[in-house]
């Protein structure tokens, strides 16, 4: 009696790792079969069988459960690789848990229960190998880049000249000042000498702040335009300003009262910003 308890408590990893394995592997087969209707790839639904095959052996007790382990992981290997090649980011949703359930099975407390029901070293060493191959699959792929394009780029091209409409000394009409984006101003009353001499010519504030109804980032992050001798801001809650450039003041002002969209307030946004005129 004693050893029959003994071997009922050795099996119980094996079981409930079998019961996981058997539960992944009906969700692959109906998500499989799904995928197939709609002209997907058939892995997903051999995996399912597989997996859930895996799960019952498991369960049962059988060692050849290591043997189907890590042919499945083997194949996913391959499958992986032909689809993505040695992309880290795509590889892992295709084989880290599978990696990571090929180890747990390879640990004494899953294997060895296992070992009296079948021939096990055999299933053993070919799921050694194929966690390996899954290993050096995940190491080789830290080395590619696939997003990388090697390309050139011709001298004539890189030194084109900024063909944007000319515009005022003074302005800044768009984020980099123009449509090129060089964000080089042409004034030449700073320079390196007189910087340090700077002071604030003015401050203004425009009185949007963050209220209790609105969500927890709201920030006002545009940079300001100014054209024909206007300077133009935006506040979080989307209201444009027109300053004058020289002294501050308010000229106008435009608010477009921003709905809740019948929320009860703003809180459900996931932030309250305004970048840009």
């Amino acid at each position: 009696m004693s050893t029959d308890g003994a071997s009922n408590r050795n099996r119980l990893l094996p079981t409930l790792l079998g019961l996981v394995i058997l539960l992944m592997g009906l969700a692959l087969l109906v998500g499989g079969a799904r995928l197939l209707q709609l002209d997907g790839s058939l892995y997903y639904l051999l995996a399912g069988i597989g997996f859930a095959v895996t799960g019952v052996l498991l369960i049962t007790g059988r060692a050849a459960a290591l043997g189907l382990y890590a042919l499945l992981l083997f194949a996913s290997t391959v499958w992986s690789l032909w689809e993505v090649g040695l992309d880290w980011w795509q590889l892992v949703p295709r084989l880290s848990l599978w990696f990571a359930l090929g180890i747990v099975l390879l640990l004494p407390w899953f294997r060895k229960p296992l070992l009296r029901n079948g021939p096990a070293r055999m299933g053993t060493g070919a799921l050694s190998i194929a966690v390996v191959l899954a290993g050096l699959t995940a190491l080789a792929s830290q080395f590619t880049n696939p997003g990388r394009i090697e390309g050139q780029l011709d001298r004539e091209t890189a030194g084109t000249t900024n063909t944007a409409p000319a515009m005022p000394d003074g302005d800044w009409q768009s984020y980099g000042r123009t449509a090129f984006g060089d964000r080089y101003s042409p004034l030449a009353q700073i320079t390196p000498e007189n910087v340090n001499k700077l002071e604030p010519a003015w401050t203004y504030r425009t009185g949007d702040i963050p209220g209790p109804n609105d969500p927890g980032e709201t920030t006002a992050e545009n940079t300001p335009l100014k054209v024909n001798g206007m300077l133009y801001v935006c506040t979080p809650h989307s209201q444009v300003i027109a300053l004058d450039p020289d002294s501050g003041k308010e000229i106008w002002r435009f608010d477009p009262k921003l709905s809740t969209q019948n929320a009860a307030n703003f809180k459900g946004w996931a932030h309250m910003t305004c970048r840009g005129v």
